[in-house]
């Protein structure tokens, strides 16, 4: 199995790279590739920069996981989109981010998430709910100041510490609970 991530604003190649090891370090057979998010793109555009849609399209076979976090959704759900139109069957996982288009919502597999702590909502959490329906999930995170529950999805050492967007991946440790993955090897 093959997973794709995409890593929201600002997360940069050494961010989703750790964040890809970790995944493979603790799910053996496992191969995941991880991207950052295009240089010089807003927030708001995430597609702005980017246009490698179809290759990484290209790459993904039936089984595999596409992942996207916070802005990165759009991208992952474009390499989705791509790979809906090569037949492939896979996994889309929006983590707090944009909602995939509903034909992508359609799919068996699909899944979006929130996370809550105490009350407390990640940043995307209502507008998901209310655009992915049935296919909204929540992750029960440990943590309750805005960045650091909007990480939790992604990283399992998030820490209220934290107060900003570039702390999320310190210490990654990747969530696989919102992958729907176990841990099946031993961790040195």
């Amino acid at each position: 199995m093959q997973i794709f991530y995409f890593g929201g604003y600002q997360a940069d190649s050494g961010d989703t790279t750790m964040w890809a090891t970790t995944v493979e370090r603790k799910v053996k057979g496992v191969r995941a590739y991880g991207f950052p998010y295009p240089l010089q793109t807003t927030s708001s555009s995430p597609l702005m920069n980017w246009n490698l849609s179809p290759t990484v399209a290209s790459m993904v076979t039936d089984g595999d996981i596409i992942v996207g976090h916070s802005s990165g959704c759009a991208i992952s759900n474009d390499v989705a989109q791509s790979s809906l139109l090569r037949g492939v069957k896979f996994k889309l996982i929006a983590l707090d981010g944009f909602c995939p288009s509903p034909s992508l919502l359609k799919l068996p597999d699909t899944e979006v998430w929130g996370a809550e702590c105490g009350g407390v909502k990640s940043r995307n959490y209502e507008s998901l709910k209310a655009k992915a329906g049935a296919k909204f999930k929540v992750y029960e995170a440990a943590v309750i100041k805005a960045w650091p529950l909007h990480f939790s999805m992604v990283n399992l050492n998030v820490s209220d510490d934290w107060a900003r967007i570039t702390d999320g991946y310190h210490k990654i440790d990747a969530n696989l609970e919102v992958l729907g993955l176990e841990v099946t090897t031993e961790m040195a």
